[in-house]
């Protein structure tokens, strides 16, 4: 899609482990052995944003020209894509007694998904102004920063490793 990023995020773990869309249907959109979703966003629960639906609208149209393409015998070229593998999950910090957040996501974090994370980076400043930093031992790619959606999980935001990955000249043989 030429009008908003498009990101591959890879979560290396179960299914009954995932949080996300694809984990609670009878059936994700499964490729073989991998499981996906396509999400557009973030939007906040109950409102409704034109923009978020145009380009959900035009994703599903341009996947669908794509399995028309495919089913019809076009051969796809040779390409490579960026995938970040999710590796981590940041909570918020919280109180040990009544597990209420006492730290916000810091304001030179929010906003900057998919932004190296480097070690020491700032990363939460608490209710009392302290700024806790990145203690990682390797910059990572923080994804889904602060989203409300996330907050009952226990995720403030999800640490990814990025790596590029060969895609091979795909076409559907046709009988």
């Amino acid at each position: 899609m030429a009008t908003i990023p498009v990101r591959y995020i890879h979560y290396d773990i179960p299914l009954s482990e995932a949080f996300s869309l694809e984990s609670v249907g009878k059936h994700g959109f499964d490729l073989s052995v991998c499981h996906g979703a396509m999400e557009i966003g973030p939007q906040p629960h109950g409102v409704i944003r034109s923009n978020i639906f145009t380009a959900m609208q035009e994703a599903v149209h341009l996947m669908l020209d794509w399995v028309r393409l495919f089913n019809s015998g076009t051969q796809f070229d040779e390409g490579s894509v960026d995938v970040y593998t999710m590796v981590k999950n940041i909570d918020y910090p919280r109180d040990p007694y009544t597990h209420n957040i006492t730290a916000a996501v810091h304001p030179e974090l929010q906003d900057r998904d998919f932004c190296l994370l480097y070690p020491g980076d700032p990363i939460f400043l608490s209710f009392s102004g302290e700024i806790l930093r990145y203690k990682g031992k390797e910059p990572l790619y923080p994804f889904f920063i602060n989203e409300c959606a996330y907050y009952e999980k226990g995720v403030a935001l999800l640490l990814a490793r990025k790596s590029k990955v060969k895609i091979p000249a795909i076409q559907c043989s046709r009988a």
